[in-house]
């Protein structure tokens, strides 16, 4: 992994925890939804307000240290994380498939997921190449290669 800035790794984070919140917000709603006791859906409640208020802490943190216009020069290293936890996701998901073709007999069903993991090993593949392509790059854009030694005027 490459060397990241205080203020690449403080963006990394925000990130994150904005992510972890809204996951927190979707699934206090919908638990919400399920449940009848008053006390519960109460506290539910508050969960899915305290989730938003976080998510709007860390966005206004964002805009008044201005991280994404400090960051935005390394941008690739970014989008490399996002595909990588991609990858993860379908890598999770090809295997789910794999375990289940062992188990389930029926042929449709086999068909059906068979199908499926082989779209996550193709898309697998996709992303992973994509991934070298963006580690290939240099990261400071306009950046000069000079391949033969330059001659003092």
């Amino acid at each position: 992994m490459q060397n990241m800035s205080p203020q690449e790794i403080i963006s990394s984070a925000f990130m994150k925890a904005k992510k972890s919140e809204n996951i927190i917000h979707a699934k206090a709603i919908d638990y919400g939804k399920n449940i009848s006791d008053n006390q519960m859906q109460a506290i539910l409640k508050q969960i899915e307000i305290t989730a938003l208020n976080h998510v709007d802490k860390i966005v206004t943190a964002e805009k008044t240290m201005h991280i994404n216009s400090l960051v935005k020069k390394n941008m690739s290293r970014d989008i490399i994380d996002a595909l990588q936890d991609l990858v993860k996701d379908l890598i999770n998901q090809q295997i789910f498939y794999n375990e289940n073709l062992i188990i389930i007999t029926n042929p449709y069903v086999r068909q059906i997921f068979t199908q499926m993991r082989d779209d996550e090993m193709r898309f697998i593949t996709l992303i992973q190449q994509s991934i070298e392509s963006l580690k290939s790059k240099p990261t400071e854009p306009n950046s000069v290669v000079y391949t033969t030694p330059r001659e003092n005027a």
